[in-house]
Formats: C-alpha cells, sequence, structure tokens
C-alpha cells in the first residue's frame, strides 16, 4: 500500500504581539505584525504544492486563549484552500488557545477536523473508498494541563497506519512550561507510527522508536528562537518516517557576539559591526533579520564606549544603514560587554583598593547565586523609588563583572 504525505506543523501563534522587541520602524513593526500569517499562508501553499494527503497542526494554533479574529479568519480562509484543493486537516488545541478560549464560532470546512478535548478520538483518512491511515488526537481544555494526556492513546489493531497528534512536553524539558507531561515510553505504549507533537518549539527528533517529531515554531517569536523556522513534509510507509523541513518564517532573529580585542578605535568597531552584519545577511537565505549585537572582549576601545551615548549613538548609525540594504537587518539592541585592557592576575596579587575590589568579584563570580543576591540588594532601594517597575535583563555575574571593571578603570585613571 502507497504511504501518506503529510505536513506536520506547530507553534504558530497567529497574531503574536512580539513584545519587547524594540521595532519603532514601521517596515520592521509591519513585518512582525503579518510574520505569523504569512507563515500560515506558506503552509497552505505548501500543501498545494506538494499534494500532500493531509495537514497535521499540532497546537498553538493562535497565540492567545481569546483568538483574535484577524486570525481566525486567516485561518478559516486557510482551511478553504486547502478544501478546495482536496486537502483535509487535523488540528489539536495547545495551551496557548485550549478549548476553553474565546472564540469567533467561524465556520470551517467539514474537511477540517478539531480533535476534542476530553477524550482521545480516532478519526480516518481514506483514498478511493479505503482507509490507509488512521489519526489520533486529544486538544487541550484548559491552559494549564498537568494530566499525562498520552496515556490515552492506543492504537487499534486493524489501523494500517496510526499518527498521533498532541501537544506535550515530552521528557518534561527544562525551559518550557510542563504542560502534559509524558515520557517516550508513554509514547512508544501506544503503538503509533508517527508521534506528530507541537509545544516545544525547537524542531527535531525527541524519538526514533517510534518517530516522535517536533517541528519547532513556524515564525521565530523572539531573539531566543534563532535561524530558520519552519514545518515538516512527512512520509509515512511500511519503512518508518522522513521528514523534510521546509522554512516558513518571513523574519529571523541571530543574537552575534562582536569579539573587540585587539581594536583600536571606534572606525575599526564600525567595520567589525558591518562584517558582522554581512554574514548575517548573507546566511540569512533573503530573508530580513533582528539582531542583537553583544560587544565582547578586552580591549583598547573599552574606556570610549563607556562614554555616555556613545554605544547609542553607534547603534542608531549602524540601524539606519542596516536597514536601507537587502534583505534589511533591524539592529533590535547593541549591548556593550567590553572589558579594560587589564591585567587582572597582577591586580589579584595587590595590596590596597584594587586588590580587594578583585578579589571580591572574583569570589562572587564563583557564586552566580550570591552574586544575584548581591545585585537584587543593591538594586532593591533604586527600584522603590520608580513608579514604574523595568524590566532588567541582567545577570548577576555579568553586573558583577562590569562594576569591577568601571572602578578599576577609575581607580586607574582610565574611567570616562
Amino acid at each position: 500500500m502507497r504511504g501518506v504525505r503529510f505536513v506536520h506543523a506547530s507553534d504558530l501563534h497567529l497574531d503574536a504581539t512580539f513584545g519587547g522587541v524594540d521595532a519603532t520602524d514601521d517596515k520592521v513593526a509591519g513585518a512582525l505584525e503579518k510574520s505569523t500569517l504569512e507563515a500560515l499562508d506558506r503552509i497552505v501553499q505548501l500543501c498545494i504544492d506538494r499534494e500532500v494527503d493531509f495537514l497535521v497542526l499540532a497546537g498553538d494554533l493562535y497565540n492567545s486563549a481569546d483568538h483574535s479574529l484577524r486570525a481566525e479568519l486567516a485561518f478559516q480562509r486557510g482551511m478553504r484552500r486547502l478544501a478546495d484543493a482536496g486537502i483535509g486537516a487535523f488540528v489539536v488545541r495547545g495551551n496557548h488557545d485550549p478549548a476553553d478560549g474565546w472564540s469567533a464560532g467561524l465556520e470551517l470546512p467539514d474537511s477540517v477536523v478539531v480533535f476534542p478535548s476530553d477524550r482521545v478520538e480516532r478519526r480516518e483518512f481514506t483514498r478511493d473508498g479505503e482507509v490507509v491511515c488512521a489519526v489520533y488526537g486529544r486538544s487541550f481544555p484548559t491552559r494549564q494541563v498537568t494530566e499525562n494526556l498520552a496515556l490515552g492513546f492506543l492504537r487499534e489493531a486493524d489501523d494500517p497506519r496510526a499518527v498521533a497528534v498532541l501537544h506535550a512536553n515530552v521528557g518534561q524539558r527544562e525551559g518550557w512550561d510542563n504542560y502534559a507531561p509524558c515520557s517516550v515510553d508513554d509514547l512508544r505504549a501506544a503503538g503509533m507510527d508517527y508521534w506528530a507533537l507541537g509545544h516545544i518549539h525547537v524542531a527535531g527528533r525527541v524519538s526514533n522508536n517510534p518517530p516522535a517529531v517536533y517541528p519547532g515554531s513556524t515564525q521565530g517569536l523572539d531573539p531566543n528562537e534563532e535561524g530558520p523556522r519552519g514545518c515538516n513534509v512527512v512520509h509515512l510507509d511500511e519503512d518508518g518516517a522522513i521528514e523534510e523541513f521546509v522554512e516558513t518564517s518571513s523574519v529571523r532573529w541571530r543574537n552575534v557576539e562582536v569579539d573587540t580585542s585587539g581594536l583600536e578605535s571606534i572606525d575599526e568597531l564600525r567595520s567589525a559591526l558591518d562584517e558582522s552584519c554581512a554574514e548575517v545577511r548573507d546566511t540569512s537565505a533573503g530573508r530580513p533579520t533582528i539582531v542583537r549585537l553583544g560587544l565582547a572582549g578586552r580591549s583598547p576601545i573599552h574606556t570610549r564606549l563607556s562614554r555616555p551615548g556613545v554605544v547609542s549613538d553607534l547603534a542608531a548609525d549602524l540601524r539606519q544603514e542596516q536597514l536601507e540594504l537587502d534583505p534589511w537587518i533591524w539592529v533590535d539592541r547593541l549591548r556593550d560587554r567590553t572589558r579594560p585592557v587589564l591585567d587582572l592576575d597582577e591586580i589579584l596579587g595587590e595590596e590596597g583598593l584594587r586588590g580587594d575590589l578583585a578579589r571580591l568579584a572574583r569570589d562572587l563570580a564563583a557564586d552566580p547565586v550570591e552574586a544575584e543576591r548581591v545585585v537584587e540588594e543593591v538594586l532593591a532601594p533604586v527600584q522603590f523609588a520608580l513608579a514604574v517597575q523595568p524590566e532588567l535583563d541582567l545577570r548577576g555575574e555579568d553586573v558583577v563583572a562590569r562594576a569591577l571593571d568601571l572602578c578599576l578603570d577609575l581607580l586607574s585613571g582610565e574611567g570616562p
């Protein structure tokens, strides 16, 4: 019997707001605003171009439980296009779009199956009147699902092939909400041929037997979701499953560290930043990229960068130039993490204030928890006095290292 071919996508987060990005330019803001919807369009077109049997969406189709009407209308249009091409879709709801969320209740084609949230349901894909694949799925009833939903999946003995669709944290991976937690052994016990997973935005297989796959998010949503984002075209037959990744993102994210060691002037630094942006552009597959640049290393230009306004002016100039090129790059942040050219080993052996400060910083750096505590204690009075509490993207050891550098600069007569 001929195998089945389908597209497996998840975590579209339609109409996501992209908070925390300094997208003050209209071109950048507009590209981000429509990027998740464009990813959906690319998925639909991919299904049509490849003439797949069906589409699988493994949760978090929408960005929030209260879906935007714009997102629902976009999804309705996409499903109608698939239906016109004779392609159905199997959908589960995840923690961002659970069954108890608000919906406009738009009518979807009969070819779209949205799995229930109170049980695992089995649906059939037929070809020429013959069942060639069974698809099993269960949606999230509410946002915080701590139940092991995988335990409810069990393949029927007569299924020629079986695909399971689940939004879950398999293996309780750190850094992700532990919703619908389960193990590979739980998946294996269900007897499926392929697990179409959602929830983890990083693409990859978590098991080969059975194949259990996260396709990742279809559009990077923040700087942590770097590089290509997309979905998988899956071919499933008696020999197993083969996935082909296809990018669907409109905008990429990159975090780039620029080593300033040995740079003597701002001119040299500006050239190094241009080179870093050129490398990003050359590897972007023609897509615009939002970049966060970090300046690192002990460098003679550290003192110049410490002067008020220098880094912000440098970022503004670079941003304007890179935005005009094709494809454009938006420099979201330029962070100065350079350090002065000092012989720390020598200073650590000194008697006096410089040596005392260096030894104190060394001891704090060796204990990140204590470094965080000290920084929070120092900043607490400042934050308390502010009407609005800022979200500070700070690590204790970074603050300690930066404070030591500033103090040593001043004590060494190298301060701004």
